[in-house]
């Protein structure tokens, strides 16, 4: 089961990783307007959606990681950055 989480966590962190990647003047204005989410919802979105096809039906969905990973990585630690439009 610690093996599942492991794995959780790195694929979340590698998909935030990519959209940050592609999207770096997005997370730029993003982040000074604290809208990331409304920016790059559909990427997130997305990126949600791949995440949770692996591992919503595994011990590791109550770990949250794919959220955990946009607010430690994309909005640096500060969930406000994300908007009001992120829910988690």
């Amino acid at each position: 089961e610690q093996e599942i989480h492991r794995k959780a966590r790195r694929f979340a962190k590698l998909l935030v990783e990519e959209i940050i990647l592609y999207n770096r003047e997005k997370v730029d204005e993003g982040r000074a307007k604290r809208d990331l989410y409304a920016r790059l919802k559909d990427d997130i979105d997305k990126s949600r959606a791949t995440y949770d096809k692996r591992y919503a039906q595994t011990p590791a969905a109550a770990g949250n990681y794919f959220t955990q990973e946009l607010i430690s990585t994309l909005a640096a630690n500060d969930s406000s950055l994300l908007g009001t439009g992120f829910s988690g």
